[in-house]
Formats: structure tokens, C-alpha cells, sequence
């Protein structure tokens, strides 16, 4: 069967503004630890990529991605926009085109990295070399029980993770709760002016907003924690492939992984 490019790809892919500095962009690499990020306009629309390399080639020091940079860099690099340095009008392709088509477009235009777009041209993911020798891998049979591990690890670490989240979700609202209660007592037996009445009114009001807003987030955590119960989490309810981790963690009630949330 042959293998298409959203079964490997990177989902939900670190990106940055061609308005943004070399600077924001060196920190988001350093962080990530990667080498490549899609440059997206305010549509999410791929208008270029920007390399390791492309700002080794501009700024006047040494760029690695072992070490933080010095102040003196720092101004420097604060002075070069993204769009100055990038490459323009990169080479891309949809989720649905087979592997071997990217393989043959990077190794043809020797670049290190292909982002992935919707029929818009909106950023859906990326494939880098590693993506690729890892669907290599795959077809030649090899196990990739490290990366499997890894995973679990990830999976289980987001488990702890939204398990605390809840506990302290649950002891603020009931906090919350107690103390509006005691509000309201307070409200009842001593008398109040209208001013004092009315801050204290928008004082709740508020803070039953953030209630809200908490609840559906426990509802979420209670559907991930559920999924993981059943060894769903993290799989895509439509393709069945992984939902990546950071995904989970910002929206714990995803089932589906971004290209299959897009077609949707």
C-alpha cells in the first residue's frame, strides 16, 4: 500500500510571522529543537521557510542550536526580519500525496524540509528528513520500538499531567464556590450601599465566567482521562493515526489529528 505523506508528516508544526524578528525566530528553533519553520501570513498560508541555514548565511556570528545567543547578538539578530531571510514561494505539498512524490521533490531541490497545505495553502503540517527516513524505516521493516516508548512515556507523562490539572480545577471551583456563598451571607446581613453592591455583583459575575470556561475544560480532561482509560488517547478517531502530544494537551478532548480536523 502506498504511503502518504500524513502518515508521517509533523502536525500542528512550530511556525512564525515574515514579519518576525531573526531573533523570535532563532528562539523558537532553539526551544524546539528544530531547524526549519513554515513562515505563515495572518491566513496561515505558506509564504516561506526559513532554515538553520539560511540564518547562518545572513547573521555576523556563529548560529547554533546548542546555545542560546549573546546580548550583543541578540540586537543584532532583533535587526533582520524573517521575510528578508527566508525562502519565498517554497516547495509544498497536500497530506493525500504519497511519500515517495516528497522524497523525490526534496532530494530534486536539496531542501531539508516540505511543508504540508490544504487545498487554501494554510499550513496543515510538515515532512522533514527525519520524517522520511523514518517512513524509510518502516517500509524496510525495521521496528521503531524507541519512538513507540517515547510515545507511551509522552502519553502517560500528559495522563499525571491532566490528572493534576483536575484536582486543582475541582479545589478552585469549590473555593470559588464557597467563597461566593459567603458573599451572598455576608450580602444578607449587613447592609450594603449601591456601590458596594454593584462591585461586589460584578466581582461574581466574572468570576462565574472563569467558571465556565473551567468547567468545559474539566470536561475535556474527563474525556481525555476516559479515552486513555480505553488506550484511545492520542489516536485519531478518522485516520487512526497519533494526535500529537502538545495537541492533547491544549485541547484534551481532540480525537482527531489536524489534517483529518481540517477536512472536517
Amino acid at each position: 500500500m502506498e504511503a502518504h505523506v500524513k502518515a508521517f508528516m509533523s502536525g500542528d508544526p512550530v511556525s512564525v510571522d515574515p514579519d518576525a524578528s531573526a531573533l523570535e525566530a532563532f528562539e523558537r528553533m532553539w526551544e524546539h529543537g528544530i531547524r526549519h519553520l513554515p513562515v505563515c501570513d495572518a491566513e496561515r498560508r505558506v509564504v516561506g521557510v526559513l532554515s538553520i541555514e539560511d540564518m547562518r548565511a545572513t547573521l555576523p556570528f556563529p548560529i547554533s542550536l546548542r546555545r542560546a545567543l549573546a546580548p550583543g547578538e541578540r540586537e543584532a539578530a532583533r535587526e533582520w526580519r524573517v521575510g528578508e531571510i527566508m525562502s519565498h514561494a517554497p516547495e509544498t505539498l497536500g497530506p493525500d500525496q504519497s511519500l515517495a512524490e516528497a522524497a523525490e521533490r526534496m532530494a530534486e531541490h536539496r531542501i531539508g524540509c516540505l511543508p504540508i497545505v490544504d487545498e487554501g495553502g494554510r499550513l496543515a503540517g510538515l515532512l522533514s528528513e527525519t520524517d522520511v527516513l523514518w517512513a524509510l524505516a518502516t517500509s524496510l521493516g525495521l521496528r521503531r520500538t524507541d519512538e513507540r516508548r517515547g510515545r507511551e512515556a509522552d502519553l502517560a507523562a500528559l495522563v499525571a499531567e491532566l490528572e493534576r490539572e483536575r484536582e486543582r480545577i475541582r479545589a478552585r471551583l469549590e473555593r470559588r464556590q464557597a467563597g461566593e456563598r459567603e458573599l451572598e451571607q455576608t450580602d444578607r446581613e449587613l447592609p450594603l450601599d449601591s456601590a458596594e453592591r454593584g462591585a461586589d455583583q460584578t466581582e461574581i459575575e466574572a468570576a462565574r465566567t472563569l467558571d465556565e470556561m473551567a468547567l468545559r475544560r474539566l470536561t475535556a480532561i474527563d474525556h481525555a482521562l476516559d479515552r486513555a482509560s480505553q488506550k484511545l488517547l492520542g489516536v485519531c478517531e478518522r485516520c487512526g493515526g497519533p494526535i500529537p502530544v502538545p495537541r492533547l494537551r491544549a485541547l484534551p478532548g481532540a480525537t482527531a489529528c489536524i489534517a483529518c480536523a481540517r477536512e472536517r
